[in-house]
Formats: C-alpha cells, sequence, structure tokens
C-alpha cells in the first residue's frame, strides 16, 4: 500500500512539476506550487525511501561504499538544486526526480527480495513437510517425535501413502514407493526388506518398518534444502556488478564536486561553488545508469512472458545471454510425466481389446502412476473386489475372473525380467500379458535440442534414472544414474555458463548452480521457486536465448553512452558552463535516450522456428548471437 499510495503521489507530482516548468507562475502562487512539490517528494521519500537510506547507512558505517549510496546522491542533489531555485526565486525545479529515482530502487528491492524469500519459504516449507517421524520404541510402541531426534539404528513406521521421513532400510513389509522428486525415476519402485529408502519420496500403497541410517539432520533431503538455502542467500549478479561500479563512481563524483565547491569559491564565492557543485552531482544522477539496466530488462522480461517463459528474477535476461550450453533433466522435463502403454502383447487365445477392457476397469479405481497408462476413456466392465497388492500391483474380479496387474512378483515363477517398465497380467492364476510402459517424451523435446546445437549450443541430459531405461529414448550426451548432488557436480563440469532446465526436487541443487535455470510450470513447487524463470513451453528457450543477447547488448550499449553522458557532463559542470537546470535537462534528455534504445526491438538473428520435423530442424540456420 505504501509503495501504491507512493506511486500516485509521484505521478501527480510529475504532472504539476512538467506544468510548473513550463508556466513558471509568479509571487506567492510560485512558493505554494513549489512547496506543495517538495512536500509531495519528502512523502515519496518517507513512504518508500527509508529502506534506502538504512541500507546506505548502514553500508558506510562498515566502512563499504555501494548503489543506494549511489542513488541517495541523486535524490539529494535534486532536491537541493530544486530547493535552491525555490528560495532564490528563479529557475526550473525538479522534485520529481525523486520520485524516479524512489521507483527504480524500490521496484527492484522487493522483486528480488519477494523471488529470494519465496524460494526460502518453499525450501522450508519442504523441509516441515518431513520433519516428524513416528519412531518405533524398543517395546513396540509408537510415538511422533521430531525427525532431528532419530539416530542411526532407530526404527521408524511409514504409513501407507505417505512421505518417508528418514533415510534408511526395510526392515519389514513392501510397497512400491515413488523417488521421482529425488532421483528422477519415473517408475515407482517396489521396495521390500533390506532395500534402501530415502526422506523425501512416498509410499504408494504399502506399510513399511524403516530402520535409519543416517541421523535426522543428516538425510540427502538435508543437503538438497541447505544448498538451495546457501544459493538464495548470496547477492544477484546484478548487485555485485553495481556494487563494484559504484565504488570507483560514487567516491570520484563526490570528489569532482568537492573540487568544483573548493576551486569556484576561491574565484567568485560560496554560492558559486555550491551552485556548480550541485551541477556536478545533479549531472551524475544514476538515472541514465539506472535506467539503462532495469527498461531493457523489463522489455526483455515481457517479450518472454508472451512466448511463455516467465522470469523469476530480473537476473535471468542477462544470464541467458551468456549461456554457452543447455543441460536438461529428462524425467518430467523433456519426458511427460504420465507413462504411456506401448506394447500389450497376449497369450495365445486371448482377446486382447477385451483383456485391455477388463485391465481397465480395475486400474480406473486406482491412483497409483502406472494405473493412469492402462486407463481408458469409459471402461464399459465394472470391477470388484479390488484391492492393492503392496509393492507388487492391483487385483480385483472382472466378469468373474481374478485378475492381477503388477510386476514380477505377481508370478509364481524364477527368472522373471523384472524390469521397471515391465508389468504382467494374470487371469485365474495363469500369466495373460505382457505389457511394456514407458515415458513418453514431449512432443519438440528432440527438435529443440537440435535447434540449439545447429545454433552452437551443445546439450546434455542429466537424469537420476537408470541407465537401460534412459537409453530408450536414444537422447544425445545423456547421463543417467546420478544423485542430486552429482547433477549439480556434473553441471559445473560441463560449463560453467550452463543453462538447466528441470521440474523437480532432485533438480534443486543443479538449478542453484546452473548460470541459468528453468522450470516447467508444472514441475514442483520448490523448484519453481529456485528456478529463475518458469517455462511453459520448451519452444520458448531458443527465442528467450536470442532475445536476451539482443537486450543485453542493446543494455551495454546504454551503458557506453550512460559513461560517455557522465564524462561530458561532469566535465561541462566542474568547468561552470552548465547551469544546474541545464544538467537536470541532460539528465532528463539522456534518460530519455536510454529508455528510447532499451525498448527498441534487437535483432534476433533468428527467429523461434516452426518445428514440424527433425529434418527441417537439421537444416542450416543463422544461428544465435555470439554469447555476450
Amino acid at each position: 500500500m505504501r509503495v501504491a499510495f507512493a506511486g500516485l503521489i509521484a505521478a501527480q507530482s510529475m504532472i504539476f512539476g512538467l506544468a510548473v516548468n513550463l508556466s513558471p507562475p509568479e509571487g506567492r502562487t510560485r512558493l505554494a506550487l513549489h512547496a506543495a512539490l517538495a512536500a509531495s517528494a519528502v512523502v515519496v521519500f518517507l513512504l518508500v525511501g527509508l529502506p534506502l537510506l538504512r541500507a546506505a547507512f548502514g553500508a558506510a558505517r562498515h566502512g563499504r561504499i555501494v548503489f543506494e549510496q549511489l542513488f541517495l546522491a541523486g535524490i539529494f542533489g535534486a532536491f537541493a538544486a530544486s530547493l535552491q531555485s525555490t528560495l532564490r526565486g528563479s529557475g526550473h525545479v525538479y522534485y520529481e526526480v525523486v520520485a524516479i529515482l524512489l521507483a527504480i530502487y524500490t521496484f527492484g528491492r522487493i522483486l528480488g527480495e519477494r523471488r529470494r524469500s519465496a524460494a526460502l519459504d518453499a525450501a522450508r516449507t519442504l523441509g516441515r513437510e518431513f520433519d516428524t517421524c513416528e519412531r518405533i520404541a524398543g517395546d513396540g510402541r509408537v510415538a511422533t517425535v521430531p525427525v532431528r531426534e532419530i539416530q542411526p539404528g532407530d526404527m521408524v513406521l511409514v504409513a501407507a501413502g505417505t512421505g518417508i521421513p528418514i533415510d534408511g532400510v526395510v526392515m519389514d513389509g513392501a510397497a512400491f514407493v515413488n523417488e521421482s522428486a529425488l532421483t528422477g525415476e519415473p517408475f515407482p519402485i517396489a521396495k521390500r526388506g533390506g532395500d534402501p529408502v530415502f526422506a523425501g519420496s512416498h509410499s504408494l500403497d504399502g506399510a513399511l518398518r524403516v530402520r535409519a541410517t543416517a541421523a535426522g539432520g543428516e538425510r540427502r533431503l538435508d543437503g538438497i534444502l541447505a544448498r538451495v538455502i546457501a544459493a538464495q542467500s548470496k547477492p544477484s549478479h546484478l548487485e555485485r556488478e553495481a556494487d563494484r561500479l559504484v565504488a570507483w563512481f560514487l567516491p570520484a563524483v563526490f570528489g569532482i564536486a568537492a573540487l568544483t565547491f573548493c576551486v569556484w569559491s576561491l574565484r567568485a564565492g560560496w554560492t558559486v561553488g555550491l551552485f556548480n557543485a550541485l551541477s556536478v552531482v545533479l549531472v551524475a544522477c544514476p538515472c541514465s545508469m539506472g535506467l539503462a539496466t532495469p527498461i531493457g530488462i523489463w522489455s526483455a522480461m515481457a517479450d518472454l512472458a508472451r512466448r511463455g517463459l516467465v522470469a523469476n528474477t530480473s537476473d535471468l535476461i542477462e544470464r541467458l545471454a551468456a549461456v554457452d550450453a543447455a543441460v536438461f533433466d529428462k524425467t518430467g522435463t523433456l519426458s511427460r510425466e504420465q507413462l504411456e502403454l506401448v506394447e500389450f502383447v497376449c497369450a495365445p487365445g486371448i482377446n486382447r481389446e477385451a483383456l485391455l477392457e477388463e485391465v481397465a476397469a480395475i486400474e480406473t479405481t486406482s491412483a497409483h502412476p502406472v494405473a493412469r497408462a492402462f486407463r481408458r476413456q469409459a471402461p464399459g466392465l465394472v470391477a470388484e473386489n479390488v484391492r492393492q497388492l503392496p509393492g507388487a500391483g492391483i487385483a480385483g474380479r472382472v466378469n468373474g475372473a481374478e485378475l492381477r496387474i503388477g510386476n514380477a512378483s505377481i508370478l509364481a515363477r524364477d527368472n522373471i525380467d523384472a524390469a521397471p517398465h515391465t508389468f504382467y497380467v494374470t487371469r485365474n492364476g495363469a500369466l495373460a500379458a505382457t505389457a511394456l510402459l514407458r515415458e513418453r517424451l514431449r512432443d519438440p523435446a528432440r527438435e529443440i535440442i537440435a535447434e540449439l546445437e545447429a545454433a552452437g549450443i551443445p546439450c546434455a541430459i542429466l537424469t537420476g534414472d537408470r541407465p537401460e531405461t534412459a537409453a530408450i529414448h536414444a537422447l544425445p550426451n545423456i547421463h543417467a544414474g546420478l544423485s542430486p548432488l552429482e547433477k549439480a557436480s556434473r553441471l559445473r563440469a560441463i560449463s560453467s555458463r550452463a543453462l538447466f532446465v528441470g521440474d523437480g526436487i532432485n533438480d534443486t541443487p543443479a538449478m542453484a548452480e546452473a548460470h541459468a535455470s528453468l522450470c516447467l510450470t508444472t514441475g514442483s513447487g520448490i523448484a519453481r521457486d529456485v528456478a529463475m524463470g518458469e517455462l511453459r513451453d520448451l519452444r520458448a528457450i531458443p527465442f528467450a536465448l536470442a532475445r536476451s543477447r539482443g537486450a543485453v547488448r542493446i543494455i551495454r550499449q546504454n551503458l557506453l553512452f550512460a559513461a560517455a553522458y557522465n564524462f561530458i557532463g561532469i566535465g561541462l559542470a566542474a568547468s561552470g558552463v552548465l547551469h544546474p537546470v541545464a544538467a537536470a535537462l541532460l539528465m532528463l534528455g539522456s534518460s530519455l535516450t536510454v529508455s528510447w534504445r532499451a525498448l527498441r526491438k534487437p535483432s534476433l538473428g533468428f527467429q523461434l522456428p516452426v518445428l514440424k520435423t527433425s529434418a527441417a530442424c537439421r537444416e542450416p540456420r543463422s544461428g544465435l548471437p555470439q554469447p555476450v
């Protein structure tokens, strides 16, 4: 509400300020209008400028020079020059410059803090989801305790359909466990006695007794969350660049202003000295530098949003511009979340369509991920006595026959292929069919990889999936069997300027390490908050890289223009030939020029292609502009 109210006041003061400068009033009317404009600047500063003031003086107490001090200098310079014009009874006033600078600073601060806070809150919320467990005492009693109290060797009860809160080994029970959020494995894994389980996964259909193998604060999940929190606590790239810029620019401006005051005070009196010193500060106002980056960034962010890519941080544009490699998660990113039935081979004498109808009647009653692959739009049969077979599958009666659908454990045979993507159907105890499930690649996945490769952006795929499962799609440069932290390590080895695209909790360490990161809008909550942007369609990636490079190219040209303007303007002001009003007008003109240039659409080098066939994507293209 403070920001909205301050914006309303600032907008009105800009209108009245323009009117006062174009048609200067006389007498008491002039004094009243100037007083109102000055008061509006003070009100805006009190509403939204106190964080800027605290940051500037807080850094000064610790001997640091930061960008906030540069903004503060511009604000005080504009206000002081305007106040001098008011008191002298002649000259223009630019009280509204205070509102402009405060708007630029406040918007950037709020955007950065909100995204950082969202990512931290998401990480902590996920931690709270797994921060208690049901510990089994030596006498068999079960008590709810904080996970941090768990020590290796403690026994924990995991109910069917709940999350697994510890890293451990199954001692009793059987269940299908969904580990996709941690490992990227798309298929639920059957867990029985002796099998390892990890905090952050979920038991889908059976109760388990688990013996802890790690202390409550040393789980794999804790390592992932710690990496995310540490990454979000680091200052942004733009903040570091701004601090490096202001570290030499602000002392230089103050030094020149002080020297100007001394020289001109000795030559023509302190009034002229103060007059020219204010000109130096005002012409060096950071408005042009402050506008050069944010307007270009906001314009590019708007174009990306129209393509289905929403930036979570203004850093994304600059990061995408420097990308020299693209790294993708496989499960849920290049592939769809839902498994598909690719083969259904029946035993001799079995009617395939009739059996599929019977299977669909049973699977329609289940929320299991595997069940979705067997469902049909409107099964014409009704199943009875449907029951889960924990860690094995599902059973029920259809048309008077007992059906079982599940993995190899439903068969009373040895040496049966137990691959996670192979399932079996028995009818009255006899093998009736073998089903093969697999992930389905998203339609543009291969074409997008080919397009990026053709444009000089090498691609790699990182997955926690098993090598034999990952090899099914024959994707190029795929690295399988990786843990979440191994993904982050492998990403660093590929490139220090890589773009990472993922969707799950297991991708968050890699997202935190990546130079730039995107998450699909269908991804997990924490992954969307950690990522620098949310992506609706993979097709937007080539356009995003090209548009970002064009935007950064214009931003850097604007910064060179702003630097040249400051060099010339400060020189003229220090020499006494630049009136404070002319300095303010020069500052305003440079800001308008920078704004116009930032809003221009840069040449992209190529437009986002209409991807129809792989062959079309392999045709030579003009390619992306070179990384900036």
